[in-house]
């Protein structure tokens, strides 16, 4: 590229109503060439795209499905590395105070920290993956995780281990928003439904393993060892991270190949749509990189109210990260290993859920077809409207099995189908997301971050007095009922999806 290419306003890419050029530049022009999609062909003899002719960088399109599946493999076992993290401090909290010699509503606050650090991370890393690619962001981020997780290890102070957890979920939690992006890199539109859904199941896994090792660890061995393990099982994660996993971003491999055409040709007027951008410092990006993600919840409600349901989701079972340990302590005299082994049944459920996904995709392709191919987003939605009823009933039988003339199984049981609905409900929303927002889906991905870590921080600071105050009963009825209330917007989104995408600035097939 050369010294005097024209300038590009870096605020046009944020811009609320993106314009015919930003969608051939950084995300519209090279991921749809590369997926074979109808767009508009650039005038620019110098452009670098994928037209089928020496595309030897497009790796995507070459990559074999046993590779593709080894690479969905490796960042859903990542995902659940950072997140076991977040949840394995609630079974160690009661170390933590004696050691630290704190009161339980500042030792919740280890919780909490580390989720509002996975959900304010992604405003910053995941656009700043869109200029620079996904996987120096998964190094740098993991590296960095992996780095605060010894501060959180070895502090002899409070507030260093609240430090080292923010610090450790804000680096590590591209993993939970750019990691999206990568499956939809390497997978066709028809065939994402299934890898994203494993993708998807694997933030709501991890939190449900965090408690079982964090139970075992802190009944046989020193407290610390729970995040001695942790920080071994990130730095193998890194590991392969670095020596498997490779660069997916389409934008990036345009500037590989950009870069080999000039070498070739000795013609420096060849350049990739990314390379534009290429002047504006890391400084201004990491500035203007929340921009898009905070514009998409405020200018789209639909997607606005789909991170308002993940959050409800997610905060919930968080806050029974508190409130399981106080609920089978006090009804049914459960030790500390125990309590750990109670969310076996939400971990089952989940996966129960996340069973259902080659049904759903093929519900999907189903509904292509029979609208004579054409692949409308909302079609996606199918799990989430069975996901939204599942998810009360769940709660519903918590809430009415918790005495302790009854067999603890009840509850564990009510877990269970409350966490299968989970991860319906994720795996619709998660799959629209990408379907819908393909052009900024990190971005999208990045608010849906943030919106629900904030809210799984904030649950778990009333959970244990929400059960004192109102009792188990009602407690657990009392969320059950809000679940209630969201129920008909999926039902909502599939009758009039069509029309609000149309209002969106950000959606990907507008009409």
């Amino acid at each position: 590229m050369t010294s005097d290419s024209t300038d590009v306003d870096l605020e046009r890419v944020y811009s609320i109503q993106p314009d015919e050029a930003d969608l051939r530049t950084i995300n519209s022009c090279a991921s749809k060439s590369a997926q074979n999609n109808d767009v508009e062909e650039s005038v620019d003899p110098y452009e670098v795209k994928f037209d089928g002719f020496d595309d030897i960088e497009n790796t995507n399109a070459t990559m074999s499905t046993w590779r593709k599946w080894f690479i969905v493999i490796i960042i859903a076992t990542t995902s659940i590395c950072v997140t076991m993290i977040s949840s394995a401090w609630a079974l160690a909290s009661q170390n933590i105070m004696d050691a630290m010699d704190i009161s339980r509503e500042v030792s919740v606050l280890g919780i909490s920290m580390y989720i509002w650090g996975l959900g304010f991370g992604p405003l910053f890393l995941s656009p700043i993956s869109e200029f620079y690619g996904r996987k120096i962001t998964f190094v740098f981020g993991l590296s960095l995780c992996t780095c605060f997780e010894f501060l959180t290890e070895f502090s002899p102070n409070y507030g260093g281990m609240l430090f080292g957890r923010f610090m450790s979920g804000f680096f590590g939690s591209c993993f939970l928003s750019i990691a999206g992006g990568t499956v939809t890199d390497i997978f066709k539109k028809h065939e994402i439904g299934v890898p994203m859904c494993i993708y998807s199941l694997a933030p709501f896994m991890g939190p449900s393993l965090g408690p079982l090792l964090s139970g075992f660890v802190n009944a046989h061995i020193h407290w610390r060892w729970t995040f001695h393990i942790l920080t071994i099982f990130s730095g193998v994660m890194l590991m392969f991270v670095i020596f498997c996993l490779p660069e997916t971003y389409v934008p990036i491999l345009l500037v590989r190949k950009a870069k080999r055409i000039r070498e070739k040709t000795g013609d420096d007027k060849y350049y990739a749509p990314l390379e534009k951008f290429r002047k504006h410092s890391l400084i201004v990006t990491c500035l203007q990189a929340p921009k898009r993600p905070l514009l998409l919840l405020l200018r789209d409600p639909m997607m606005a109210v789909l991170c308002s349901y993940t959050g409800l989701a997610l905060g919930i079972v968080y806050l029974f990260f508190v409130a399981f340990p106080y609920i089978f302590r006090t009804v049914y005299g459960f030790g500390i290993w125990q309590q750990g082994l109670t969310f076996m049944g939400m971990l089952i459920g989940m996966i129960v859920g996340g069973s259902f996904a080659p049904y759903f995709q093929k519900v999907y392709n189903s509904r292509v077809h029979s609208h004579d191919g054409e692949d409308i987003p909302e079609f996606r939605f199918y799990p989430l409207m069975c996901g939204v009823i599942v998810v009360p009933m769940g709660l519903f039988i918590i809430a009415w099995t918790s005495y302790s003339d009854l067999h603890w199984i009840a509850p564990i049981i009510g877990s269970g189908v409350f966490g299968s609905g989970v991860a319906l409900s994720f795996q619709g929303v998660f799959a629209y997301t990408g379907d819908a927002y393909r052009l900024y889906a990190a971005s999208a991905l990045a608010g849906n971050s943030l919106v629900r870590s904030t809210a799984s921080g904030i649950f778990p600071l009333f959970g244990v007095q929400m059960m004192e105050g109102l009792g188990v009963h009602w407690g657990v009825s009392l969320l059950a009922f809000v679940a209630i209330a969201m129920i008909p917007a999926p039902f909502y989104f599939y009758r009039d999806g069509a029309r609000l995408r149309a209002r969106s600035p950000y959606a990907w097939n507008t009409d």
